[in-house]
């Protein structure tokens, strides 16, 4: 495990964060570039960190990195979404925080951590992004070392990443015009529509969070439309995507 250096409060560490994060609100007008400057203070502030990125759900309701500071950390995000597991979408879909220490013996999600540790990457922390009573996504770091993260790590993630989601918050706010306005409100309706078909198969199925939403993109995969597209089929049929698809 690397060694740690002296100790500062979380307090100071946010302290620290939230002076960036106001010098930026003045100067920074686009969301692209927001999202990039929020995922350079994870990477900063979090101490053994190689890289961050942000995952949002966009209008389709597909979740995609908007930001990364590092190839390398596109690469893993892409790798999650294309098989529906991994510590992102873990966050994102139960509203926690997500902590792997090792990743070459991590049971949770096998295919991706196996794929992840292959290429060097061993430790991961990732937090949702939740404001306004909405979730915004999940801001995580990786790390090449076991045991980067501690109870620290996820208390200062955790306040971060809802210090960052009340940022784009604001970016979104402040940059408001009748078509984001509707970009967000489809948003906010795909968020919808997904967390009730994900709770129909958590019921049909005796599903956890992360085992359902990985059902609903099998669906999607297999019927070739979009996750929200899905979703909106199964509120509509009450909970059935498509009688050949029920697995």
């Amino acid at each position: 495990m690397q060694p740690r250096q002296p100790f500062r409060s979380v307090g100071d560490e946010l302290a620290a964060v939230q002076a960036r994060v106001s010098g930026i609100l003045l100067t920074e007008q686009t969301m692209a570039t927001a999202l990039q400057l929020i995922t350079s203070l994870a990477s900063d502030t979090l101490e053994g960190s190689l890289g961050s990125g942000v995952t949002v759900v966009g209008v389709d309701g597909q979740p995609t990195t908007s930001a990364a500071t590092e190839p390398t950390v596109d690469v893993l995000d892409r790798l999650q979404y294309e098989l529906g597991e991994g510590p992102c979408l873990t966050a994102w879909a139960s509203s926690t925080v997500v902590k792997s220490n090792d990743l070459s013996s991590e049971p949770r999600w096998p295919e991706w951590s196996r794929r992840a540790a292959d290429i060097g990457m061993r430790s991961v922390l990732s937090a949702p992004m939740e404001a306004g009573g909405s979730s915004w996504g999940a801001v995580k770091v990786y790390s090449a070392t076991p045991d980067s993260y501690d109870q620290r790590s996820e208390d200062l993630l955790r306040r971060f990443a809802g210090q960052a989601a009340i940022f784009v918050a604001n970016v979104h706010t402040a940059q408001s015009t009748r078509q984001m306005s509707d970009g967000l409100r489809e948003t906010l309706r795909n968020r919808g529509l997904i967390a009730t078909a994900r709770g129909m198969v958590m019921a049909k199925k005796g599903l956890d969070y992360e085992r359902a939403y990985r059902q609903l993109v099998l669906y999607a995969r297999q019927a070739r439309l979009p996750l929200s597209d899905v979703a909106e089929r199964m509120v509509a049929s009450q909970g059935q995507p498509n009688p050949h698809q029920d697995q």
